[in-house]
């Protein structure tokens, strides 16, 4: 034989003909003999493999593929080459003709599952080599997807690109044959997305503890969109498929165990773990307030004080008894007790309020379990202030007795003369202080013996006893010419005093609304509103106002109804409202006006239309709102809205978004602490009169409304946000409604009768809403977006409670504000879901950074209303943009808005002296 690099290609015939060219044609039914002949061994290759059994025996220089009656299936490619690995070889691509099948497919290649993203050739084999105008289309009739991207190879078939989940279909090919249309069989193609994330994978506890030779069992939750994932755990060497079981853990078992989940985008873990001990245990660690003053176990703190004391609880097995034991009986009024569980970690707290001398002494945590038990006792003393008593002994000896805790210390001074009016310098004196007795718990008693020379002068005597809790001061001897001044002294003061309080006291409009400067960290500075520009574009002619009847007034102002002419457009009458402040607030009413400019129009407040502000008092002409204010509008309407939840028990009954409205039943409570306190001293507020439209007023009540009113005045306080105004007055008596119950947002402080609402409460020389306002406003007096939120969140409960007042039953005093300190929080109103509840809770975070903002708590509230439209809503322009007419009531002029709706009273209370409609 020739070298194989000299060998020349193998020659194929077809029956006995050489075959000069690269296509050849046999007829269905006819032989089909093919012969390969080389100057080595060949061998022949098959486009299928079970063709293999038509080759010719024998390892020679000749072999023959032979087929007496070859159908469609023989069409592909045959190729013949050396056995002995040289690289040259000859290939023919064979059509076996059939009329009726001028496309040949395989039966097993017509379902067709792949992965998203990659190629597949649909087996789509020509067995005429004349066809023409190959292509694809779906089996329907139609042209293929958009995007779909495909190659024909005569020889192999057509290969679709880059497979996508919107291409699965079914899809055949076809060709022309002499003008006629042929087409294959139908490919179903099935796309399986390709993941984008790896499985969610979850372990319910982070730490496990056993104690040797004890059975461990860990769960493990994973989630993925299809089944086409892997879950493998892990911990030390070993790692198994299944839950994992640990028969007997021993001590080399302690580490970390996880939990793994992959598919193809990619592996997530879940980590836990595992300590193995040798036998039970309890371990308590104290954990004390770094601000308290304490060494080791022992407390000392002022009388009067809170105190927390806190224990940290390490066991296994679990705890099953704790107690406190405590000098005096428990009282739940003074003190409260917790017990926080974090697996195997516990916290006891045991919190004392208001403490007094009886309450100090030894406090004993004592924890317990099945197998182990430990205490530890925490020794608390009381500061208390020097008492102190000073007695002749004899002319020259004076003795000062003082009692106390810490031990107090004594000092004497001595001057000439009287002593507040004398012109020399106290003389301290050399005296010890000796301890005379101590009590375990309770004051120390000292004293101090002072022998003083005698002298004919008038003199001064003065004995300080002091410790860390105080000091007090006797003098020895009191004239009563110092006495008599003293006295006079004081009076005068105290009417200095009193004078000042009272001129404080007087009230003054202010819009709360305040607008920020700058921002320098946590600090921020307020514009001043008077320096702010007004401009002259939202002047309204004061002939064409006509004011109407008085829509609230309180000590500063008054609110009306009016009718303008030709506002925005020539030929336009709207009803609005108008904002008239007495003479001596005009200053604070042009103030309102220059922040309303400033911020601009957004659908969810209150927007500014117009003002009057030369030729006699400042008018502020502002929207026009039919449904009044939201706080009354709920309680209007909280008997339908509890009527229609209990006509659809089968709804309720079936979501698990309200389940606290079906469990509990309830619905509306006698002891909602709503207010009806009205005012005698300033004009009473006029019931709000919901409009009787169809689309909107008579309508019942439903979650939601409440929601959506939630959603609002989110996306109002979201704007101000934007603008850097502070509402500071966020409650739902600052909320208007439209006739399509749109909210808006206002500032109704003009015609409020603040000095007689008790929901504003004198703090300072002030009246705030102390129930609506954050713990940094009400101690730091710190008015940031941080604090609104706050706000809001109250808004939410008063929302969701149809309108009960927040806080219910709890009096504004001392344990008010030092619950709002430590963080209490009111339980879920009535109608609340768990959701709504939750972002409540967010936002009654007492660290302000990390409340939600307004922009998150929008986006929070929109997936609960879903893909429910939004109402339509209607968008008053600035008066030098052209102004449509599309508020309901305008629509009614004489109509709906104008009937009473005084049958409704006496449902609920009404808040008499907040019942306004306009702002």
């Amino acid at each position: 034989f020739l070298f194989s690099a000299e060998w020349r290609r193998p020659v194929i015939k077809l029956n006995s003909k050489v075959v000069k060219s690269a296509e050849v044609v046999v007829r269905a039914g006819s032989p089909l003999d093919l012969r390969c002949e080389g100057e080595a061994p060949v061998i022949w290759q098959t486009r299928l493999p079970k063709h293999r059994r038509y080759i010719s025996k024998g390892n020679g220089t000749v072999r023959t593929f032979k087929v007496d009656r070859p159908t469609a299936e023989f069409t592909g490619t045959y190729k013949c080459y050396y056995t002995n690995g040289s690289h040259r070889d000859s290939s023919v691509y064979v059509y076996v003709k059939d009329p009726s099948h001028v496309f040949w497919t395989s039966s097993t290649s017509l379902q067709v599952v792949v992965k998203e993203g990659e190629s597949y050739l649909l087996p789509c084999l020509l067995t005429d080599p004349e066809a023409t105008d190959i292509s694809l289309r779906m089996n329907n009739g139609t042209s293929v997807p958009p995007g779909m991207n495909f190659t024909i190879f005569r020889h192999r078939g057509i290969l679709i690109h880059s497979l996508h989940p919107s291409f699965n279909a079914d899809y055949i090919c076809t060709a022309r044959v002499n003008g006629v249309e042929k087409t294959s069989k139908a490919f179903s193609i099935n796309v399986i997305q390709k993941l984008r994330f790896p499985p969610y994978v979850f372990l319910e506890t982070e730490e496990y503890v056993r104690i040797v030779g004890e059975k461990l069992k860990i769960p493990c939750t994973t989630h993925n969109p299809n089944f086409y994932y892997n879950v493998t755990w892990k911990y030390t060497t070993k790692s198994v498929k299944s839950t994992l079981t640990i028969a007997a853990v021993d001590l080399a078992d302690t580490g970390n165990i996880s939990c793994i989940g992959s598919n193809e985008a990619g592996v997530n873990t879940s980590t836990t773990y595992l300590l193995v001990v040798d036998k039970p245990y309890i371990r308590l660690s104290p954990q004390l307030s770094p601000k308290l003053a304490h060494e080791g176990l022992s407390v000392e703190v002022n009388e009067g004080d809170d105190l927390e004391l806190s224990v940290l609880i390490e066991a296994y097995p679990h705890i099953t008894k704790h107690r406190w034991d405590t000098p005096i009986s428990p009282n739940t009024a003074t003190q409260e007790h917790k017990l926080i569980r974090y697996n195997n970690r516990y916290h006891a707290i045991l919190q004392l309020k208001r403490m007094n001398i009886q309450e100090q002494g030894q406090y004993t945590f004592y924890a317990q379990s099945e197998m182990a038990n430990a205490s530890i006792t925490f020794q608390v003393q009381m500061y208390q202030r020097p008492i102190a008593v000073v007695k002749w002994e004899n002319v020259t000896t004076l003795t000062c007795t003082s009692h106390g805790y810490p031990p107090p210390r004594i000092i004497w001074y001595q001057c000439f003369g009287i002593r507040p009016t004398g012109l020399q310098m106290a003389i301290p004196l050399q005296a010890p202080t000796v301890e005379v007795q101590r009590e375990e718990y309770g004051a120390v008693e000292v004293e101090s013996v002072l022998t003083v020379a005698f002298s004919n002068r008038r003199m001064t005597v003065e004995c300080v006893a002091f410790n860390l809790a105080g000091d007090i001061s006797l003098y020895w001897p009191f004239t009563s010419l110092l006495i008599g001044a003293a006295a006079i002294l004081t009076i005068l003061l105290v009417l200095l005093i009193f004078l000042f309080y009272k001129y404080k006291q007087k009230p003054r409009y202010e819009i709360r609304w305040k607008i920020i400067e700058a921002r320098d960290g946590n600090n921020y500075t307020f514009i001043d509103p008077t320096q702010l520009p007004y401009n002259e574009k939202w002047e309204f002619p004061r002939d064409k106002l006509k004011l109407g009847k008085i829509l609230g007034a309180g000590a500063f102002g008054k609110v009306v109804e009016a009718t303008a002419y030709g506002l925005g457009k020539e030929d336009n009458v709207m009803r609005v409202a108008v904002k008239i402040a007495h003479s001596d607030e005009r200053e604070a009413l042009m103030s309102e006006l220059k922040i309303l400019s400033h911020l601009g129009h957004h659908q969810n407040i209150v927007n500014l239309l117009g003002a009057c502000t030369y030729g006699g008092p400042v008018l502020v002409i502002t929207e026009y709102c039919c449904l009044g204010d939201l706080l009354n509008f709920l309680r209007q309407k909280a008997e339908t809205f509890v009527n229609f939840v209990m006509n659809i028990p089968d709804i309720m009954e079936n979501s698990t978004d309200y389940k606290n409205i079906c469990n509990q039943k309830q619905f509306i409570r006698s002891d909602s602490g709503i207010s009806s306190e009205t005012s005698s001293t300033y004009l009473e507020m006029r019931p709000s009169r919901l409009a009787e439209l169809p689309t909107s007023g008579d309508w019942p009540l439903d979650i939601d409304d409440l929601l959506r009113f939630s959603f609002q005045v989110a996306q109002g306080l979201d704007f101000l946000a934007s603008k850097n105004c502070i509402h500071r007055d966020v409650a739902a008596r600052n909320v208007l409604l439209t006739s399509r119950r749109e909210a808006k947002i206002c500032d109704f402080g003009l015609a409020r009768d603040i000095m007689n609402d008790s929901n504003y409460v004198v703090k300072g020389n002030a009246r705030l809403p102390v129930k609506w306002m954050a713990p940094e406003s009400i101690f730091d007096c710190v008015y940031t977006v941080q604090s609104d939120v706050w706000s809001y969140g109250i808004l939410l409960w008063e929302i969701f409670s149809l309108g009960k007042s927040p806080y219910p039953s709890m009096a504004v005093d001392t344990r008010f504000y030092k619950m709002v300190k430590r963080g209490y929080q009111m339980s879920q109103p009535d109608f609340a879901p768990p959701e709504i509840y939750g972002i409540m809770k967010m936002c009654w975070h007492l660290e302000p950074t990390e409340r939600p903002t307004f922009s998150k708590i929008c986006h929070m509230i929109q997936r609960l209303l879903g893909d429910q439209p939004e109402q339509e809503q209607l968008t008053y322009q600035n008066v030098q943009q052209q102004v449509t007419e599309g508020e309901g009531c305008d629509e009614c002029f004489d109509g709906p808005c104008d009937q009473s709706c005084d049958h409704q009273e006496e449902e609920q209370p009404l808040m008499k002296t907040n019942n306004y409609q306009f702002c």
